[in-house]
């Protein structure tokens, strides 16, 4: 307890049990701790560092209150505590002020760090880091793409290529889009085809509908984007997972190719429910189904198809033995096949 005022564990214990019997020895107050004869004699000469204790002469000295230090063995010299109001007070003074001292270092060196980053960003490169931010971790990732939407003056473009629970850093906020919407602002997203269907997705997608998001379904999406007003763009750092966090984006020349890129996309794109009335066979099947049969009709291999369709490897497998399953195929040649007859390709 008080190791603060620098008395170790040791220390203390030796400190106490003198204020208990002042009377006492070296001998005994080893005894009674249970403790080494020269470790007590250490705890004395650390009590008499700090003035909590002092030698006595022999004219001072009373034999019934004072401690020989050495148990009369080296003459007459014996040791007496300093009233502990006195003694304590003064350590503690003395430590308050050590404090102080401290604190003053730690303001001054804060003043010079400040200074020194003031230095750096004169050189001109504060504005290129300000640029380009990374943010790792889902919480730090959500809470800037909540801060990116809720503060769109004008449009919102969105890239949303995985469905719920897949990644819920990246899951549309629904009531905050829907606010957003309600603030004039326009909201456009783009999605998978593969993920129109699934029910949480087509329920939130119901909803933005009716409060007047535009929304058009492609075969692929390269990465998670959100664009605010044209002015900031928040991307995934990885294509295939949204694990590893993302990164915000506001050097004009970059948001230049991004605002091209999903314009882009966005003439590609279909709306669902221009996909819903598609007449024949085909209707049955999303765009990013035909578009993997078509690259698979093409040779390209599961690793290429993946990567051109913007999922996962194992996604893609995953596609496969679900159509595989659906044409009754059992070889790539007779999924082929079957969807040549069906028209998909």
């Amino acid at each position: 307890m008080l190791r603060v005022l620098g008395l170790d564990a040791g220390t203390e214990s030796v400190y106490r049990l003198m204020l208990e019997h002042p009377s006492w020895g070296v001998d005994a107050l080893a005894e009674a701790l249970g403790a080494p004869r020269p470790d007590v004699l250490t705890a004395l000469d650390r009590l008499a560092d700090l003035a909590l204790l002092r030698a006595a002469a022999d004219a001072d000295t009373d034999s019934g209150s004072d401690t020989d230090a050495d148990s009369g063995s080296h003459g007459p010299t014996a040791l007496r505590l300093v009233p502990p109001q006195a003694g304590l007070a003064a350590l503690l003074a003395r430590r308050e002020e050590e404090l102080r001292r401290t604190q003053l270092e730690v303001d001054a060196t804060r003043a010079a760090v400040a200074d020194l980053l003031a230095d750096y960003t004169a050189l001109g490169r504060e504005s290129a880091a300000g640029a380009v931010e990374r943010f790792t971790g889902p919480d730090a990732v959500r809470r800037c793409l909540e801060h990116l939407t809720l503060h769109a003056a004008a449009e919102l473009r969105v890239f949303a290529p995985t469905g719920a629970g897949e990644s819920a850093a990246w899951e549309l906020d629904v009531p905050l889009y829907e606010d957003r919407l309600a603030q004039g602002v326009r909201v456009r997203v783009l999605q998978l085809d593969s993920t129109a269907g699934s029910p949480e997705r087509r329920r939130a997608m119901r909803r933005l509908a009716r409060a007047g998001a535009e929304i058009r379904t492609v075969p692929s999406l390269p990465l998670h984007m959100s664009i605010a007003d044209g002015e900031s763009a928040l991307l995934s750092t990885s294509a295939h997972t949204t694990r590893q966090g993302a990164v915000l984006i506001r050097e004009p020349s970059a948001l230049v190719g991004l605002h091209a890129l999903f314009s882009h996309l966005w003439d590609e794109g279909t709306s669902p429910a221009a996909a819903a009335g598609d007449a024949g066979e085909a209707a049955d099947y999303s765009a990013q189904e035909r578009a993997l049969l078509r690259f698979l009709a093409d040779g390209l291999t599961d690793e290429a198809v993946a990567r051109k369709l913007g999922i996962s490897l194992r996604s893609e497998r995953r596609m496969i033995s679900g159509l595989s399953e659906r044409f009754g195929a059992h070889s790539r040649f007779q999924l082929g096949l079957q969807a040549a007859q069906r028209g998909l390709l």
